[in-house]
C-alpha cells in the first residue's frame, strides 16, 4: 500500500469515527430532549401524613402537569430515611426515580451510621433545594407545669428519666434537640424514635409520649384545638403562623442547632445526565411559583428556595461537616 493509499485510509477511518460519535451524541441528545417519556417515581423516605409528605404530594401533582407525565409518590419509611434513600441511590441514573427528602436524611443520619448503604455526597445528583422550614416543640396539654422552655427544663429535672420525647428517627433534627434539652437540664430524657413526624404526633395526642416536634404551622393547628401546647420554635425569629410562641433563643437556648432552619430538597441518582437534571430543576422551580404550591408552603410555614443543582450541592458540602461534628460532639449514637 503506497503512501497516498494509507493517507486516504486514515481519512476514511477518521470520518467514520466522527460520524459514529456524532450519531451517538445525537441519539443521547434526542433521548434527553424527549425526557420524560414515562411516569416518574418520587420517593419520600417518611410515612404519609407528615409535612414533608404533604409538600411532596403537592409538588408531585404540579410537576406531573408541567412535565406531561404522572409523578407518583412512593413512601418508603424506615431507618431514619435510609431505606428509601438507598433505593434511590441504587436506581438507574435516568431521572425517573427521585428522592424528595429533608436535611436529616441527606446529612444527619450519616453522622451516626458507620456503614451507610450510600454516600450522600457521591451517590446523588442534587437537583434543587426547594424549601426551608421551622420546627415547633410541643408538649401534652396536661403538662401545666411545663410553661415555656424554662418550665419544660424544670419538669425534666424533677422527673429524670421519666419524661419522653418523640423524634423522626435517630440523628434527626428532633433527636438532636431532645439531646440538647437533656444536657441543658442535666437530667435524662427518654428518646422514642419513629418513622416520621406523623406517628410521633399521634402518640403525643394519645398521651404515650410527653414531648414531640412538628413543622410550626401544622403544630399551631393542633394547638388551636387544644390538643397540644406549643413551647418554642426554632429559627432566628418567630413564625408568623404562631406569633405568640417564642423562639428557643428568646428563652435562653441560643445554640446554633435551634437557630438553624432545616431544608427540603430533591436529588436524583448520581450520573443522571445534566440535561435531565436541569429539566427537572426548571420544572421544580416553576412548580414553586404556582398558586397551589405557594399555598401549601404557606400552610406549612415553609419558605420557598428553588436553587440550582450547583447551589444545592454547595449546601450539602457546607452542611455535612458542620452537622456531623455537632452530632458527634453531642454524643448522639444509633439506637
Amino acid at each position: 500500500m503506497n503512501i497516498r493509499s494509507r493517507a486516504i485510509r486514515k481519512i476514511v477511518l477518521c470520518v467514520s469515527a466522527w460520524a459514529a460519535l456524532t450519531s451517538l451524541l445525537s441519539s443521547a441528545h434526542a433521548q434527553e430532549a424527549a425526557f420524560p417519556g414515562k411516569p416518574i417515581r418520587l420517593v419520600i423516605p417518611f410515612p404519609a401524613g407528615g409535612p414533608t409528605d404533604a409538600l411532596g404530594r403537592r409538588i408531585a401533582q404540579t410537576l406531573g402537569e408541567s412535565l406531561g407525565q404522572p409523578v407518583v409518590v412512593d413512601n418508603k419509611p424506615g431507618a431514619s430515611g435510609i431505606i428509601g434513600s438507598a433505593e434511590v441511590a441504587r436506581a438507574p441514573a435516568d431521572g425517573y426515580t427521585l428522592l424528595f427528602s429533608n436535611s436529616d436524611v441527606f446529612i444527619n443520619v450519616t453522622g451516626i451510621v458507620k456503614k451507610m448503604p450510600y454516600d450522600p455526597l457521591r451517590d446523588f445528583a442534587p437537583v434543587s433545594l426547594l424549601a426551608r422550614y421551622g420546627v415547633a416543640m410541643m408538649v401534652r396539654p396536661d403538662m401545666r407545669d411545663a410553661a415555656g422552655l424554662p418550665g419544660v427544663l424544670r419538669a425534666i429535672q424533677a422527673n429524670p428519666g421519666k419524661l419522653s420525647y418523640g423524634s423522626w428517627g435517630p440523628a434527626t433534627y428532633p433527636h438532636l434537640i431532645g439531646e440538647a434539652l437533656a444536657r441543658r437540664a442535666g437530667a435524662p430524657l427518654v428518646h422514642v424514635p419513629y418513622r416520621g413526624a406523623a406517628p410521633a404526633l399521634q402518640d403525643l395526642l394519645g398521651g404515650s409520649i410527653d414531648i414531640a416536634f412538628l413543622g410550626t404551622a401544622v403544630a399551631a393547628g393542633y394547638a388551636q384545638k387544644g390538643q397540644v401546647r406549643l413551647v418554642a420554635v426554632t429559627g432566628e425569629r418567630r413564625d408568623p403562623l404562631a406569633p405568640d410562641v417564642p423562639t428557643f433563643a428568646e428563652q435562653g437556648m441560643a445554640d446554633a442547632l435551634v437557630r438553624m432552619s432545616p431544608w427540603i430538597g430533591v436529588a436524583a441518582p448520581a450520573r443522571t445526565p445534566d440535561a435531565v437534571v436541569h429539566k427537572l430543576r426548571q420544572a421544580l422551580v416553576d412548580a414553586l411559583a404556582t398558586p397551589e404550591v405557594r399555598r401549601t408552603l404557606r400552610d406549612l410555614s415553609m419558605e420557598a428556595v428553588g436553587s440550582t443543582p450547583q447551589a444545592f450541592g454547595a449546601q450539602l458540602r457546607s452542611d455535612f461537616p458542620w452537622m456531623t461534628d455537632l452530632i458527634r460532639a453531642a454524643g448522639v449514637v444509633a439506637e
